[in-house]
């Protein structure tokens, strides 16, 4: 009866030691699973991964600490919460690389456009270029415009000759006997009269 009265309380000694171990095993799988995602997260640029991986990195240093002490429930808490904070840590990193990459590719367009633009200015360019020249060319080809100049007025003079005889003055001549009157002939005066004509072609 002894050894029967006995036997309950050792049947709750080992249970009580079995459930101990046990929440001791999760606070090693805890703090083990925690710190493999900061391994991962601490792989990734601080800058990127942002407060998250710190914070996570000091939860589990404090998980550690409360398994070492025997706080079993708190190591396993403290354990979990780092491995949230490692997967935000990630998350954060996995978002700042996406942005970067779209500004990338955003840069990337904004250059091939500019090179596009600058590809299209060039082009025609040359083809003004090469329209000069051909205008050039035509020109040398063309004959020489010659403007005709207006022909100039012709004139003409036409001269009339009038002749008009002026009677001559009457001398007396005085002799003693005889007296005779001696008429000298009339006297021819020319006028000339010039008359121009100006005639348009």
């Amino acid at each position: 009866m002894v050894a029967l009265a006995a036997a309950p309380g050792a049947f709750i000694v080992l249970a009580t030691a079995a459930h101990a171990e046990g929440k001791g095993d999760r606070a090693d799988q805890a703090i083990a699973a925690a710190q493999g995602k900061l391994d991962i997260a601490a792989k990734l640029p601080a800058a990127q991964a942002g407060d998250a991986q710190a914070t996570a990195t000091a939860t589990l240093a404090q998980a550690r600490e409360a398994r070492s002490a025997g706080h079993k429930e708190e190591a396993i808490s403290l354990a979990i919460r780092a491995s949230e904070l490692s997967d935000r840590a990630v998350a954060h990193a996995q978002q700042a690389q996406h942005a970067m990459a779209m500004n990338a590719n955003a840069d990337v367009a904004t250059a091939q456009a500019s090179a596009a633009d600058a590809n299209a200015r060039a082009d025609a360019a040359q083809q003004a270029a090469a329209a000069a020249s051909a205008d050039a060319a035509a020109a040398r080809a063309a004959p020489p415009v010659i403007v005709a100049q207006a022909p100039q007025p012709t004139t003409t003079e036409v001269t009339t000759t009038t002749s008009k005889a002026v009677p001559s003055s009457t001398r007396t001549a005085k002799r003693v006997v005889v007296h005779k009157t001696t008429a000298r002939p009339a006297t021819r005066v020319a006028e000339t009269t010039t008359t121009k004509v100006t005639t348009q072609n």
